[in-house]
């Protein structure tokens, strides 16, 4: 009987320490990117996401080229998705002569009708915004269409993140980077 009584303490101990632990552990895993990261390494990782803006706008510049493969272009568009958050994030409607925003899907169907655009980006702005799992950058957009340029002043989300990932049968949770909403300032 008092070995019943002590198998059965020692197991609530047990539990409770597990319980304890695990508690710890979504903790750690709520952690914000200022704890997680160092201040030089969250940086450098926010100088990055530089990388992906500007892939994005080239991927949008090819995608006004005529005589695009459609295979090429159906790449194009979908990598052009995979930056971002979702379908409907709001970016900044490069084929309209007015400053407006319009769901990612929308601008990729719109470009496949539209005259070639020449987009540069420049002037990088630092936020010093770093929330929970996202940073706020700023840069300029310029367009050249039909002898017209434009020029946007774009701030824009970048949400830096664990998702899971495939690698052959082994799936991992990896920090990637997802483009948010740009807004026009």
């Amino acid at each position: 009987m008092r070995s019943g009584i002590v198998y059965i303490v020692f197991l609530w101990c047990a539990s409770v320490w597990s319980q304890a632990a695990t508690e710890s552990m979504k903790t750690t895993n709520e952690q914000s990117l200022k704890q997680v990261f160092a201040a030089p390494v969250l940086q450098a990782y926010q100088e990055n996401s530089d990388i992906k803006i500007q892939e994005l706008f080239f991927y949008l510049q090819q995608l006004t080229q005529p005589g695009l493969e459609p295979s090429l272009r159906h790449e194009m568009e979908t990598a052009c998705l995979a930056l971002f958050v979702n379908e409907e994030t709001l970016v900044v409607d490069l084929t309209s002569p007015t400053p407006t925003l319009l769901p990612i899907a929308t601008l990729l169907q719109k470009l496949a009708q539209s005259a070639p655009i020449q987009i540069t980006v420049s002037e990088r702005v630092k936020y010093n915004t770093v929330t929970y799992r996202s940073w706020t950058c700023g840069y300029t957009i310029g367009c050249v269409q039909n002898g017209s340029s434009r020029e946007y002043a774009i701030s824009q989300i970048v949400f830096f993140q664990l998702l899971p990932q495939q690698f052959g049968a082994h799936q991992q949770q990896t920090y990637q980077y997802r483009l948010g909403a740009m807004e026009l300032r």
